[in-house]
């Protein structure tokens, strides 16, 4: 009788730590734009899962990604800071790749900064700096991805950056993994088998009395565009005679709805592992939302696509849920940008970090647990140094080096190439439509004074003069 008493005993507190170290689900979508999820406002997605999450939590009104592109954005994320901290920039440099660089690079009258090869061995995000994969485990969780990674391959690869478990993959049927795994064939839906492996990992923590940190970046809704096709005949019965009768909408939607299972099966896993209490969940995406054949349905009412700094291609969900402490059908106006995470979630949960750290974002702790608004000292700022799309024609940029920053509900932007600046008042024009910089010059030299702090502070590069300029 002593030694069973003991064992209950023992049991118990070992059950009891579990039960006080709460676990965290991350889940990040590919591309999701902020009106690409039905509780957001598109009556045409379904995503009722997505939409249970947000009725069950606290979500974001004024979300943003810390990049118009995944790479950026991503480090971001995992670090808490900004793209001169980290070396990533962008997702490729088209300026050097792409079939007609060397004119691209005539008409280019700087460079842009270095930024980290994704592509070559032992390049991507440094594997000696401080990540959200790193600080879970030095404070005792167990710690686990798959899907894309997109920060890096060799030293740089998910699996080695520090997480226990870690499988990166690559498209949709048919999918790449890294390292690479036989226990799938191409009929497989690579997000069906990031879900089966992290639903796995997440059972055998809990089975192990370990509080776990999963990270769940699916590839969807990320081109290629190659949903199922039991989704694709619903939606075209759905939306048949209708102005939304488009092969790539209909692709899209189908694949959010895969998305949305995807959730759905993680959050029910919570539950029948009877920790649904003890989780935190927290559900966002890269990057704003990619046209769709002329169609921008899902970044309306915005302006701008993935790819643009206008608020469509930097306008992301953001969706939280920690029962009895985060407030359910709730919503928050303050900012909240990708850097933020890593230092709210440390805040949240008491994690012991590395001080020399320096991040770029704050906690919203106390905006998540309503004991108060927090005020942001450090305005929200954008390095997007990508130069894309040239037009051969018109000897034009898709997108090229533009700086911004909002403070506020205004926001500046700066061409590097011309050094003209644009001015938009969000809280009245939201969609970015009148250009107020003649009518506010005080507050639009404040911002640029602004805008130079805080390139200065994060130690973005001096624009280099281009060699090979012409123009």
């Amino acid at each position: 009788m002593y030694r069973l008493i003991c064992a209950l005993l023992v049991m118990s507190s070992v059950l009891k730590a579990q039960q006080t170290q709460p676990n965290v689900l991350f889940i990040l979508a590919d591309d999701l734009g902020i009106n690409a999820l039905n509780c957001y406002g598109n009556q045409l997605v379904e995503s009722p899962n997505i939409d249970q999450l947000f009725e069950s939590g606290m979500h974001f009104t004024n979300g943003y990604a810390n990049d118009p592109t995944c790479a950026p954005s991503r480090a971001a994320i995992m670090t808490g800071q900004l793209a001169p901290r980290t070396s990533i920039y962008r997702v490729i440099d088209r300026y050097k790749t792409a079939k007609n660089a060397r004119e691209m690079r005539r008409y280019m009258k700087y460079l842009p900064p270095v930024s980290a090869h994704l592509y070559s061995g032992n390049s991507g995000l440094c594997p000696d700096k401080l990540n959200m994969a790193r600080v879970f485990n030095t404070n005792g969780y167990a710690t686990a991805a798959f899907g894309k990674w997109h920060l890096g391959t060799g030293t740089s690869a998910m699996h080695n950056i520090g997480f226990d478990e870690a499988i990166e993959t690559k498209n949709h049927f048919n999918f790449k993994s890294i390292p690479s795994q036989n226990d799938y064939d191409s009929l497989v839906y690579n997000a069906d088998y990031c879900t089966k492996k992290g639903i796995d990992f997440m059972t055998r923590s809990v089975q192990n009395n370990q509080a776990f940190f999963l990270y769940m970046p699916y590839y969807l809704v990320h081109a290629p565009f190659d949903p199922k096709p039991q989704y694709v005949r619903h939606f075209q019965n759905k939306l048949r005679g209708t102005e939304y009768e488009q092969e790539r909408v209909i692709d899209v939607l189908a694949m959010i709805r895969s998305l949305d299972d995807s959730v759905g099966e993680l959050m029910q896993a919570l539950t029948e592992l009877g920790v649904d209490d003890n989780t935190i969940i927290i559900f966002t995406s890269d990057n704003g939302h990619y046209r769709v054949k002329d169609n921008n349905i899902f970044a309306l009412p915005y302006k701008g696509n993935k790819g643009d700094v206008w608020e469509g291609g930097i306008r992301v969900p953001y969706i939280f849920k920690w029962p009895e402490h985060i407030n359910g059908s709730t919503s928050s106006d303050s900012p909240i940008v990708h850097v933020d995470l890593l230092p709210t979630l440390a805040d949240m949960l008491d994690l012991k970090m590395d001080k020399s750290h320096v991040m770029d974002g704050i906690s919203l702790k106390k905006v998540l647990l309503d004991k108060g608004t927090v005020s942001r000292d450090i305005p929200l700022v954008w390095f997007y140094t990508n130069y894309s799309g040239f037009n051969s024609k018109t000897k034009q940029f898709q997108s090229k080096w533009v700086n911004v920053i909002q403070h506020q509900h205004y926001k500046l932007i700066e061409d590097v190439e011309t050094a003209a600046f644009e001015l938009y008042d969000l809280q009245r024009d939201p969609v970015e439509q009148s250009n107020i910089i003649s009518e506010k010059p005080e507050l639009a030299q404040k911002l640029m004074d602004k805008l130079e702090m805080a390139k200065k502070r994060c130690g973005l590069p001096m624009p280099l003069k281009n060699p090979e300029f012409v123009r």
